[in-house]
């Protein structure tokens, strides 16, 4: 049996900014009565074939918090995913246990680390269009101004200082900034997870700075051409390139679905 772990937005799930047709392409998520996000039809198609295939355990990863997660229909019968960045675990829809405990030891350690970050982001509070906020208990979230040359030139390399000493992190994907304890993170929940499930072979796909360390663990690894991981990994041998957008969801799933256990 193999293990298929995939991020989702921008890597096979997408916002209607990036639709062209909405012909060729399905809603997969709603917010308020409104559609939020896509995958097209044959990318759906293989979607189905992967989850009725019984040597193929697919396992959706994401930084979602577990309510933004549950809105996207086509995943809620995977019978394990892991979001809020690693921070949980769901094996059917509930919070794996032996995880949770895990994780609640690692939120007592960082305990005072919490006020700190909230400290250090009224530095930025005037550049900040979103309060930030606490997601599922864990890491932080917020909106940055659209300004990118405040962003690129004070923001992003004044967190890297701030936050140099603390064993926490940051990715800005798109104009949302999230500040993340570094024990909490994709690659960690993964790594446990294969030795759980006592998985031997393992696919990765991913598109964003927090998908790199679980990115690097797949026997395949699968990032969508200029996105913010391809640019981050300097050597990409070994890395599978495929389509950006919203039909390099195709190419990841056809690859899942050629592999022979």
């Amino acid at each position: 049996i193999m293990l298929f772990a995939t991020d989702l937005d921008r890597t096979i799930i997408y916002s209607n900014k990036f639709v062209e047709n909405y012909q060729t392409v399905s809603c997969v998520e709603h917010l308020d009565g409104r559609e939020i996000s896509y995958m097209s039809h044959r990318a759906l198609e293989l979607l189905a074939q992967a989850k009725t295939r019984c040597d193929i355990h697919l396992v959706p990863i994401t930084t979602r918090s577990l309510a933004q997660f549950s809105r996207i229909i086509p995943l809620q019968d995977c019978p394990y995913a892991v979001v809020a960045n690693g921070g949980i675990i769901l094996h059917k829809g509930q919070p794996l246990k032996v995880w949770q405990e895990h994780i609640e030891r690692t939120r007592q350690i960082q305990a005072l680390d919490y006020p700190k970050i909230l400290d250090i982001l009224t530095k930025y509070q005037k550049y900040l269009t979103r309060t930030p906020s606490l997601v599922d208990n864990l890491f932080f979230f917020t909106k940055v101004t659209e300004d990118q040359d405040i962003v690129q030139e004070f923001i992003l390399p004044s967190l890297e200082k701030d936050l140099k000493d603390l064993e926490w992190t940051f990715t800005l994907q798109g104009l949302k900034l999230y500040i993340i304890p570094k024990e909490i993170s994709k690659e960690n929940a993964l790594s446990f997870l294969k030795d759980y499930l006592k998985e031997e072979f393992l696919i990765t796909s991913g598109d964003g700075k927090l998908d790199a360390g679980f990115l690097s663990l797949g026997d395949i690894k699968m990032i969508p051409k200029n996105s913010e991981v391809y640019q981050l990994i300097n050597n990409k041998d070994g890395y599978m390139i495929v389509n950006q957008g919203i039909e390099g969801a195709e190419d990841i799933f056809s690859v899942v679905l050629e592999q022979k256990t």
